[in-house]
């Protein structure tokens, strides 16, 4: 999971997917146009007619087929750059999609903005000639090259390859940026185990659990209390608090339940544990 720099929601990748970027100049001197965003998807849009697809640039960032997205785009600007990007399902394994972008709107209350959820397709079943994801990516980079009569490629070098890997380690891969910079949020979740019913509720802050309280229908010898203390000011995240958890003999607290499942419970995972 990475966090990005531009906004919106959460984009899904695996090996079905593509991504696009253009970075240009910009230009400060004129206000940024409402149809900035259909300016860079015009490209794709049109790559995808000449193949015979019925593309189009909906709404305000979105590219469609038949009314069912498949590209969302985000911009982010810098000093003097633009930096816009999107993403094309080409032959996304859907039902994981879909899990992972799942909302869980009782479980997570934050006070981050909201987006509205569409109806999403890939775009290899409308292909009339199939393809592989590859080639496809090969024939829209010719087709932009092609339309807009761009002369000069650029490939990275040895040099640019160890500046981006250090960009890379020293920042998109840290926990303080993908996770530290969260918005605050409350989570709660209510897990049926074979060892009882168990209630969490959490306030996470920063990335870190502010305050904890654990209730249900189960067995122990020693006070819960202990173990929410112990959870106070560490990161909502399974490693932190195995770690934490790891130093305690839980099975004094709640008879029967292991680490793991405990901390299912608190990243939303068991759920799937629920029923009779």
């Amino acid at each position: 999971m990475v966090r990005r720099l531009s906004g919106g929601g959460a984009v899904y990748n695996d090996l079905g997917n593509i991504n696009f970027t253009f970075i240009t100049y910009r230009d400060n001197s004129k206000p940024q146009v409402k149809n900035g965003f259909e300016k860079f998807a015009l490209p794709v849009v049109n790559a995808l007619k000449s193949l015979g697809i019925n593309a189009e640039f909906t709404g305000r960032n979105d590219i469609t087929i038949d009314g069912k997205k498949f590209s969302g785009n985000a911009q982010h600007f810098g000093k003097d750059k633009l930096l816009h990007h999107g993403t094309l399902l080409y032959d996304c394994d859907m039902s994981k999609l879909s899990l992972a972008l799942k909302s869980k709107p009782i479980k997570f209350v934050d006070k981050s903005v909201k987006s509205t959820s569409a109806r999403v397709t890939n775009i290899y079943p409308y292909m009339k000639e199939k393809m592989s994801l590859h080639s496809f990516k090969d024939y829209l980079q010719e087709y932009i090259i092609k339309t807009y009569n761009i002369k000069n490629i650029y490939e990275f070098n040895e040099e640019d390859l160890y500046e981006i890997d250090k960009i890379v380690k020293n920042r998109f891969s840290t926990w303080e940026w993908n996770y530290g910079r969260s918005p605050d949020y409350k989570y709660k979740n209510f897990v049926k185990y074979p060892s009882g019913v168990i209630e969490y509720y959490l306030e996470v802050e920063n990335g870190e659990i502010k305050s904890i309280s654990i209730y249900g229908d189960y067995f122990g010898e020693k006070n819960i209390q202990d173990v929410e203390k112990a959870l106070i000011g560490v990161r909502h995240n399974r490693k932190e608090i195995e770690l934490v958890l790891n130093k305690i003999n839980l099975d004094q607290y709640i008879h029967g339940i292991t680490i793991n499942e405990f901390i299912d419970g608190l990243m939303d995972i068991g759920s799937n544990m629920e029923g009779d």
